[in-house]
């Protein structure tokens, strides 16, 4: 395993960062899977692992490999990717591998979701479904998860517009330009959470139509987020709480912006 420039590069890195690394897939309201398909998924994140550090990676190569092994391509989404994502801030944490090889690995997990997002062709917006904004302000950096998040949104109907480590500023103005049933921020660290409150507030204060507030991301997992939680409508990682609470509050908030 390449073990080259783990120290400098750790010394840089707050552990918010750390955190970012091993927990940055939202969390998926997965279901039962039976044993068999549960060890085809399992070796097929295995094989997975590895190719993405080969120097030999192709995206569709990947994607295509799993398909054949008789992994669908939602599983290799919801099950393969946030497996290995966890796998690779697991191995950083414990000197395993180097920040490189990790940023490495991470950016060929996203080729591979961006290459079966393309493959789908999924309007970003102007579909049926209800229109959500998926934000990371900058400087987010980890918008792994919120690409999972936005596929499985989108097959769940839902028109996902992204706006991920863009300024706030442009994450404001996108809101004022449309509108959106929910605006979800994903945030691994509190200068990220803050920054999405003070984009929250500036929209409540100066824009009519008012979505629905959600925040998420791994830095939900340290606890620091309770203090602004007052920040947001939802405070929420769980996929199936982030649908559930759009489609009931939507119905209202559709009511009071007719009014």
């Amino acid at each position: 395993m390449d073990r080259t420039n783990r120290r400098p590069i750790r010394e840089k890195l707050s552990s918010g960062d750390i955190q970012g690394l091993a927990k940055d897939v939202l969390n998926v309201a997965r279901g039962n899977l039976n044993p068999e398909t549960s060890r085809r998924i399992e070796s097929a994140s295995d094989w997975l692992e590895r190719y993405c550090l080969s120097n030999k990676f192709d995206a569709s190569t990947a994607v295509n490999t799993l398909i054949s092994r008789g992994v669908h391509a939602d599983a290799i989404v919801d099950y393969c990717i946030p497996r290995i994502a966890r796998i690779y801030g697991q191995e950083w944490s414990n000197d395993s591998l180097s920040f490189a090889t990790v940023s490495v690995g991470c950016a060929h997990l996203q080729l591979v979701l961006k290459h079966i997002i393309h493959q789908r062709g999924f309007n970003v917006l102007g579909g049926e479904g209800k229109c959500i904004l998926l934000a990371a302000p900058a400087p987010e950096q980890h918008t792994l998860g919120a690409l999972v998040l936005a596929d499985q949104l989108r097959r769940l109907d839902f028109s996902v517009k992204m706006c991920l480590g863009r300024p706030a500023e442009d994450v404001t103005k996108t809101v004022f330009e449309n509108k959106f049933d929910a605006v979800l921020f994903s945030a691994s660290s509190l200068e990220t959470v803050k920054i999405s409150a003070q984009c929250v507030n500036l929209i409540r204060q100066n824009y009519a139509y008012q979505p629905v507030f959600f925040l998420g991301g791994s830095f939900l997992s340290t606890g620091g987020s309770e203090g602004m939680a007052h920040d947001f409508d939802h405070v929420t990682n769980k996929l199936d709480v982030i649908v559930n609470s759009i489609e009931s509050a939507t119905v209202m908030l559709s009511e009071v912006n007719r009014s």
